[in-house]
């Protein structure tokens, strides 16, 4: 038996199509729109749908819509039954049901209903062709009527705000996209769902009581609060609910803001005057509030004693100018007796021309001060005053802090030599410099033998000592322009640029061994050690960083290998 559920609101065309259809041996559900459809597909899912399209709550169109998008629901069987075929067809067609038929004497629903099962049987589907529309002429008054629908349901779709139509009871029969972002949700979910349920804050109870008394007529407008918002989907918004007359019966139509932005900057802006006022009262800085003539109105205890004002001063309400001359003749300001009056003119002239950014103003006393105008809505103007001394001192000693931190990472902390990380950076720099003048680089790994058995024998102080000793000499053994670095316990790295050739290379690597082999002396002990070293040159050995440096500690090995306390190139 063949499952239909008709959509119909006009009892006679919904009472005859039922008859045919049971006639045909159907089981035949029926409801008055497309909300009540949806309800009752929720609960069985008919074989076909057969469904008018201007309908109150959900429409034909929307109801074909919502089915198509549903996975549960998309193969279900529509038949679309429009007195409207005629002055709407293109639209009609678009609706993407089964089968279109234009609604017209009630003879003739017999065999519309009879075609309907026929096509639905045959499993003929999205046929385009509009059948019944040969006896049936356009009407003028009906296509105004469509045109105004489809302006209205455009509108309604795509308006910012989000927009929901209530049934007297509350309940939702009609969401635009706005909406269904808004409550996060699918047209399906929120159709025939309370709308009451989407909403947190403290009002929830007024807009229910509001929605009940309305159906007495004690109230058609209803808004919520914009200092307290209501919460939808943890967005704060503001509501605006209308009811609208409708026969005997009534809708509510609601428009749902979304002012979370709005409310986010309005409460960063509480809370930054919160901590403002929080600044005002706990730290001391000078305020200067004139009036559009420039003459005091306030000026705090703060302003008064950074420059030494008493009170009974302003109580006179001076002008700036005025003050300028007051405070002058303290010596505050770095500024000659005879250079006062322009001094103060660009001062007078600077305040009337509006904002000055924050800038500096140093004084005579060595106290600096940082001077920043604002302009007031009344024409007035705010001046501040910042005693930034300490600041600035702890701005220097911040520098000062900043090159030490920089200086131990790029150091060794014991010998003062470059750390490894300096090395790599200089000798890049070397390499990028030597590839511009093609000039050769010379790159030595320099480790010290015999040295494990003096920290074995003396201690690790000893050893420090013996490390910084030998640093000394090697960097007394180098130019300027070369590089010595400290890159491991007792590993040196030496950076040799603007080298000549091989044998200025071993001359200064010879002068390594020579210098380091005379005895250490430390106390009373006297210690001898030795080097051995590995040269790796640019061009010669590769041209990049990590390949010379490599090819230069396997030179090194192969130095210790054969003997120590000598030097080897790396092979060819």
């Amino acid at each position: 038996m063949t499952n239909v559920l008709v959509v119909e609101n006009n009892p006679t065309i919904l009472k005859l199509i039922c008859r045919h259809l049971e006639v045909e041996n159907c089981r035949v559900r029926t409801v008055g729109n497309g909300l009540e459809a949806l309800v009752e597909i929720d609960q069985e899912v008919p074989d076909i749908i057969f469904t008018d399209i201007i309908m109150p709550k959900v429409s034909g169109d929307q109801l074909c819509n919502i089915i198509r998008k549903n996975d549960k629901l998309k193969d279900i069987f529509v038949a679309v039954h429009s007195s409207t075929s005629l002055e709407d067809n293109r639209q009609i067609l678009n609706i993407d049901a089964d089968i279109y038929i234009a609604k017209g004497p009630q003879a003739n629903i017999k065999d519309h209903v009879h075609h309907v099962l026929k096509q639905f049987k045959k499993g003929v589907r999205r046929d385009q062709n509009t059948h019944g529309k040969e006896s049936l002429h356009p009407r003028e008054i009906t296509r105004e009527l469509l045109t105004e629908r489809k302006h209205y349901q455009a509108i309604f779709d795509n308006i910012a705000e989000a927009v929901v139509e209530l049934d007297s009871s509350g309940q939702i029969v009609q969401a635009n996209t706005a909406a269904q972002r808004l409550f996060g949700k699918s047209l399906l979910d929120i159709l025939a769902s309370n709308f009451v349920d989407y909403l947190k804050g403290g009002e929830i109870q007024s807009i229910i009581d509001w929605i009940n008394s309305t159906f007495k007529n004690e109230s058609t407008l209803f808004r919520s609060s914009f200092s307290s918002p209501l919460e939808v989907n943890k967005r704060k918004v503001l509501l605006n609910l209308v009811a609208v007359e409708e026969a005997d019966d009534y809708f509510i139509i609601g428009i749902l803001q979304d002012i979370s932005l709005q409310k986010n900057i309005e409460d960063r802006l509480a809370r930054a005057l919160d901590q403002f006022n929080a600044v005002v009262n706990t730290i001391d800085y000078g305020i200067l509030l004139l009036d559009a003539d420039l003459r005091v109105r306030i000026a705090n205890q703060a302003y008064r004693d950074l420059w030494q004002i008493p009170q009974s001063f302003i109580d006179a309400s001076p002008t700036m100018r005025e003050i300028i001359e007051f405070t002058s003749s303290s010596g505050i300001y770095h500024v000659a007796p005879e250079n006062l009056n322009s001094y103060i003119e660009k001062r007078i002239k600077a305040i009337k021309e509006g904002n000055i950014p924050p800038m500096e103003m140093a004084r005579a006393d060595g106290r600096v001060l940082q001077y920043q105008c604002t302009v007031l809505p009344d024409d007035g103007r705010l001046l501040t005053f910042f005693d930034i001394t300490s600041l600035k001192n702890t701005e220097k000693k911040l520098e000062e802090a900043l090159i030490k931190v920089s200086d131990l990472a790029n150091h060794d902390p014991l010998t003062g030599l470059p750390n490894l990380r300096l090395a790599r950076e200089k000798l890049l720099s070397s390499l990028s410099f030597a590839k511009r003048k093609g000039w050769m680089v010379a790159l030595m790994f320099i480790d010290l033998d015999g040295f494990k058995e003096v920290n074995d024998s003396h201690g690790h102080d000893v050893g420090d000592r013996i490390l910084q000793m030998v640093a000394d000499r090697l960097t007394n053994c180098l130019r300027q322009t070369d590089t010595i670095a400290r890159i491991g316990g007792d590993e040196f790295l030496v950076i040799q640029t603007e080298v000549a050739d091989r044998s200025a290379i071993a001359k200064v690597a010879e002068k390594i061994i020579g210098t380091i082999a005379e005895p250490l002396h430390h106390s009373d002990l006297e210690i001898s050690i030795g080097v051995s070293i590995g040269i790796a040159v640019y061009p010669e050995h590769g041209e990049e960083s990590r390949i010379l440096m490599k090819k230069a500690d396997d030179a090194m090995y192969y130095t210790k290998r054969i003997g120590k306390k000598n030097y080897s190139f790396t092979p060819n």
